[in-house]
């Protein structure tokens, strides 16, 4: 299947809206300007073929950078100035006397100084007092070998950047529109799940569990795990491929079914935060999917224009990517977006870990020589063995008490993570009686022997 119907076919049934298809790379259109072109270079004895070795043999110039709809590109040649020989033996007798027509007309000579001071870049990516220095050193150097410059306009190129550039600015326009509105739900979800993930009001002297504050914890610590659309990691670091952030979607969606996590939601409002969770998700990847296809096309495009016509026009368009709608990744800002508002407003137990037996520091010690937290078992365990501080090798160890207990992060602790905290709890107590009555008591009902 040929790429240009392969590419019709998947703009068509990958459900983008019908503006973003109006607007996508109409490569039918730019794959017939570039036969117009091929024409109207053949046309004047310049295929191909002729035109690369031109480019390494005879130093010729690519067409002048797209500077505005009505400028035309313009293929430079050197002819001999004495005997007004065209330089490159592989032209037809027709095409070096037009050539050398030009090259001797005054009046060429002067268009060519007006379009020097006016084209502000060339295909290269030079300025345009930089490239004027360039080829004046150029003609000088041709003019001791008696050889002189013309220029040719290839209107048909022209034709060709005007079908290409208007779909590039059309494609930046709905980018960064598809970027705000993506920014926009973000922000409306993170509203939706502080509201969510506050925990629940004290009752008999205890926080009542019943926000979904846990589930959350567990969904968002899966998302991050999974790292959908951009990886942290450095065997595959940077942002992912739309195969490969929809594989990552799948496998994370799947655990999500494995683990059950969407049922266990407490309120409904929770379900429905998880949708538009999803439902952001799936815009983020649509994104991507349509950023890939035109960027696929416009690589394929120019690859073919530079083929068949040896104009150079990539290397122009790989300096316009640099700022233009596939200078970075949709997902890349959104993920980042997600992250900051989203999956670090709810607690992570990773924050509030103690680094000793890496469980929640429950009850929390706060050592002052490096101002790190341990849960108040480790601590007893290291004053036992009259250990040094683990962090810093101090011997703050020995000096904490009951008063060094942080009781503001207990409470924050008891508030965000009261599962955690209750199971904490029940080990230190398995512990302590351990400690009392041997190391065989086991903790279970009473029994009458």
């Amino acid at each position: 299947m040929k790429y240009g119907h392969e590419y019709s076919q998947l703009l068509a049934s990958e459900g983008f809206p019908e503006e973003w298809v109006s607007s996508a790379i109409s490569y039918r259109l730019l794959k017939k300007s570039i036969k117009k072109v091929e024409q109207e270079l053949s046309a004047l004895g310049l295929d191909a073929s002729t035109l690369q070795h031109l480019h390494s043999e005879f130093g010729v110039e690519a067409p002048g950078d797209r500077v505005g709809l009505h400028f035309v590109p313009e293929l430079w040649v050197a002819v001999d100035g004495d005997s007004g020989e065209f330089l490159d033996a592989h032209l037809t007798e027709d095409t070096k006397q037009y050539f050398i027509w030009l090259a001797q007309n005054n009046d060429q000579k002067i268009i060519l100084e007006r379009r020097a001071s006016q084209v502000s870049h060339y295909i290269d990516g030079t300025s345009s007092s930089e490239q004027e220095q360039s080829n004046a050193s150029i003609r000088a150097s041709s003019a001791e070998n008696g050889a002189q410059w013309a220029h040719v306009h290839l209107h048909t190129a022209a034709n060709f950047f005007n079908l290409l550039d208007p779909k590039l600015a059309q494609l930046d326009v709905i980018q960064h529109t598809e970027e705000k509105r993506l920014e926009s739900k973000i922000v409306e979800l993170s509203t939706e799940v502080t509201a969510l993930t506050e925990p629940g009001h004290l009752k008999n002297g205890k926080f009542k569990a019943k926000s979904d504050v846990t589930i959350w914890r567990q969904i968002l610590a899966l998302y991050v795990q999974h790292a959908i659309f951009f990886s942290p990691y450095e065997r595959d670091r940077g942002s992912r491929s739309f195969d490969q952030a929809k594989s990552h979607l799948e496998l994370f969606s799947k655990d999500l079914v494995d683990q059950g996590l969407v049922k266990k939601f407490r309120e409904r409002s929770s379900r429905r935060a998880f949708d538009h969770f999803v439902a952001i998700n799936l815009d983020i990847l649509k994104a991507m999917r349509f950023q890939e296809l035109n960027m696929e096309a416009v690589r394929k495009i120019l690859k073919k224009f530079d083929k068949r016509t040896a104009l150079g026009a990539t290397k122009a368009y790989q300096g316009h990517a640099l700022s233009g709608p596939f200078a970075k990744s949709v997902a890349t800002d959104m993920c980042a977006a997600m992250s900051q508002q989203v999956v670090t407003i709810v607690p992570q137990l990773d924050d509030h870990s103690c680094p000793v037996c890496y469980n929640i520091a429950w009850r929390p010690v706060r050592l002052d020589c490096c101002n790190t937290v341990f849960c108040i078992r480790c601590m007893i365990e290291l004053q036992k063995s009259a250990s040094k501080c683990p962090m810093c090798r101090s011997t703050s160890v020995i000096t904490a008490d009951s008063g060094s207990i942080d009781q503001e992060r207990a409470e924050y602790l008891v508030r965000y993570f009261p599962h955690e905290v209750k199971e904490k709890q029940k080990a230190n107590e398995l512990a302590i009686a351990i400690d009392k009555y041997g190391p065989d008591y086991q903790k279970g009902p009473c029994c009458v022997m």
